[in-house]
């Protein structure tokens, strides 16, 4: 991972890295919140001998540290530390004293450190003073001859008196905040990192290149007016219609016929912006100039009429019923779109799309329009896409950034060539906004979610106008 990527990945995953942040701050707050203030108190005792109150030989030097170091360790016992307990009182008790007090010798000398700490700055010096009283008592009683008129050859004394400090030296605040925010930053980082590794979603078109052996023929952008005006008619100037424009040039120079096309709109799954990309890509074919048809095959759940403001009720069943003729169940949309909904949802659609009548039908569309784009149901869930792959001339297939997993697209491609299917291409939706993409985040109407009209488009229209005298 060079550095570059490693950047991308920090502005993709800057929503978790702040909140990682936010949540770190507010733990560290906490804690230093409820974390009571620590006082702590010095003592020093010096051993020594009694007649000059030093260690004169080498010998006697080592004999001496020997002996401090003892000392410190008898001073831990519960003995010693029973009687400081009952000399302080306050509810101290052993157990207290024991991770409150620190006892350690100074290398090289003769000093035992005492060090106190408490919740109160008098309770941290007064353990310390006793604990030091006590310590020279251990000393007195364990050095004392048994004959009284011989000198103890070890003595301890107070050195330094136990400090009296009102600043507390915990929590550290400062030191406390800057590690809680520098381990929360570290933590979001790391968690964004492994999210990335863990994700194996399309994240961008070298992973669409990678399992296609092309990049995506357009990228769709974001546009915030996108739900009040989901077609990009509505939008002549915007960066949506200028991808839609991208995408109808970039097909003019596909390995199509150039008379005639028949192409068939698709996704690996549902959810990623099929109808609205197939409806869309129709109207701007037909801005161009070029007689459109666009035909709703998906049985299962049909939202183009939704999304164009036309009837949905006589259709592609209809005519295959032989209850209504090709011309009557076409209905003219604005834009000059022609359209050919579903009609009557049957319960079987895969055995409906699989039929001569089906394939008949088809033929005499594209034989009837310079384009005829199918909005078909995604290729993993039901069979219906790869049954209509046969009669087309190839298939755009929708890749939802952030979304469509590799494994699901690399099952998408193999049920194309499984079944002799032709690809045209795919589309990124949902893009990120980088220069290789050059139009910002993607939108995409989700397959199984309905789509509300517009309100901008008549619902009155002279092809909806024969559907309902087919039905009469």
């Amino acid at each position: 991972m060079d550095l570059r990527q490693f950047l991308s990945i920090l502005r993709a995953r800057w929503r978790f890295i702040m909140l990682t942040l936010v949540l770190g701050v507010a733990l560290t707050t906490g804690l230093i919140l409820v974390t009571p203030s620590t006082y702590e108190s010095k003592a020093t005792i010096f051993v020594s001998t009694p007649q000059t109150g030093v260690i004169d030989t080498p010998t006697a030097s080592l004999t001496a540290q020997q002996r401090a170091q003892s000392y410190a360790e008898l001073a831990k016992g519960a003995e010693v530390l029973q009687g400081v307990a009952d000399r302080v009182g306050n509810g101290v008790t052993v157990a207290d004293l024991s991770r409150q007090i620190t006892l350690t010798v100074a290398p090289q000398t003769l000093l035992i450190q005492v060090q106190a700490k408490a919740n109160s700055p008098e309770l941290a010096q007064q353990m310390a003073t006793v604990m030091s009283d006590e310590i020279i008592r251990m000393v007195r009683r364990l050095e004392t001859p048994s004959d009284s008129q011989l000198p103890a050859p070890i003595i301890a004394r107070l050195a330094g008196k136990a400090s009296f400090n009102r600043s507390a030296v915990a929590p550290n605040i400062p030191l406390n905040a800057a590690t809680g925010l520098v381990l929360s930053f570290m933590v979001g980082i790391a968690g964004a990192l492994l999210r990335e590794l863990l994700d194996t979603s399309i994240k961008s078109t070298e992973d669409v290149g990678t399992l296609t052996g092309s990049e995506p023929m357009a990228a769709l952008p974001f546009d915030a007016t996108v739900k009040d005006h989901p077609l990009s008619a509505d939008l002549a100037d915007g960066a949506l219609n200028e991808a839609f424009r991208v995408l109808r040039t970039n097909l003019v120079f596909a390995n199509l016929d150039s008379k005639r096309q028949t192409i068939l709109v698709t996704s690996s799954v549902p959810d990623e912006g099929k109808t609205f990309c197939a409806t869309n890509l129709a109207v701007s074919m037909a801005k161009s100039g070029r007689s459109v048809l666009l035909l709703d095959a998906d049985m299962r759940n049909p939202s183009i009429a939704s999304l164009l403001g036309l009837e949905n009720s006589v259709g592609l069943i209809t005519v295959l019923l032989g209850r209504a003729s090709i011309e009557q169940a076409i209905q003219e949309h604005p834009s000059g779109v022609h359209f050919l909904g579903t009609g009557p949802l049957p319960p079987n659609p895969a055995e409906v799309l699989d039929t001569m009548a089906m394939r008949e039908l088809i033929r005499r569309l594209r034989d009837a329009y310079d384009v005829v784009i199918i909005d078909a149901p995604p290729l993993l869930p039901v069979a219906d896409a790869a049954i209509l792959l046969t009669e087309v001339d190839g298939a755009l297939v929708l890749v939802r950034h952030g979304s469509t997993k590799r494994e699901q697209l690399r099952q998408a491609f193999m049920r194309i060539e499984a079944v002799g299917g032709s690809l045209v291409g795919t589309i990124l939706n949902c893009a990120p906004m980088t220069s290789g993409y050059g139009y910002g985040y993607g939108y995409g109407y989700g397959y199984g979610s309905p789509v509300a009209s517009t309100g901008q488009t008549s619902l009155r229209q002279p092809g909806a106008e024969k559907g309902r005298r087919a039905r009469r």
